[in-house]
C-alpha cells in the first residue's frame, strides 16, 4: 500500500478534485471583489465573463499552490498566501482580458478589457498591462489591507482541504 502523499497533488485524484472544485469556488468568490470595485458586474454578460475568469483563475492559482502547500508548514503556507494575492490578481486580469477578447470575437460585444479605440475610455487590448495593474492595485494599494489577510485565509483553507486528501491511504 502507498500513501497518497507519496504522489504529487497533480497526480492524486482526490487532490485534483479539491483543486478544481475549491479553486473554482475561491476564484468565483474572489472575482466579486474586482467585479464590484471596477464595476465589472454592470451587465449580466460582463458579470458572467468576470465570474468565469475568476473560476479559471482560482483553479490555476490552486494548482500552482498545491505542490507547495502539500509539503509546507502553517507559516510557510501563510507566506504562500501572501504570494497568492498578486499571482491571482494578475492572472485574473490576464484571463479576464482573454475571455473578453473571445466574447468580442464570437459575439461582437465589447467589454471593459477589449474596447474599440473610439469608445471612451479608449482602452486597447493589453492583457499583460491589465494583469500588472490588477496585481499592483490588489497588493500595493489600500485594498491590500483587506485582500492580503483574505488571500492568506483562502490559502490556509485550501491547505486544510488538501493535506487530508494527500494523507488518505490508497490500495
Amino acid at each position: 500500500m502507498t500513501q497518497a502523499s507519496d504522489q504529487p497533488p497533480a497526480s492524486n485524484p482526490a487532490s485534483i478534485r479539491i483543486i478544481v472544485l475549491w479553486g473554482a469556488l475561491y476564484g468565483a468568490v474572489w472575482s466579486l471583489a474586482p467585479g464590484c470595485i471596477s464595476k465589472l458586474l454592470s451587465t449580466p454578460g460582463e458579470a458572467a465573463t468576470v465570474i468565469l475568469a475568476g473560476a479559471v483563475t482560482g483553479m490555476l492559482v490552486s494548482a500552482a499552490l498545491a505542490p507547495g502547500l502539500a509539503r509546507c508548514n502553517r507559516w510557510q503556507a501563510v507566506c504562500l498566501g501572501v504570494v497568492s494575492l498578486p499571482l491571482g490578481a494578475g492572472l485574473f486580469g490576464f484571463v479576464a482580458s482573454w475571455i473578453h477578447w473571445l466574447v468580442m470575437k464570437l459575439t461582437g460585444t465589447h467589454y471593459r478589457f477589449v474596447m474599440q479605440i473610439v469608445e471612451p475610455p479608449g482602452h486597447i487590448f493589453d492583457p499583460l498591462q491589465t494583469a500588472r495593474d490588477y496585481a499592483l492595485s490588489a497588493t500595493l494599494s489600500v485594498l491590500g489591507i483587506v485582500f492580503i489577510p483574505l488571500a492568506i485565509f483562502t490559502t490556509l483553507h485550501l491547505r486544510r482541504r488538501l493535506v487530508p486528501a494527500l494523507s488518505v491511504v490508497q490500495a
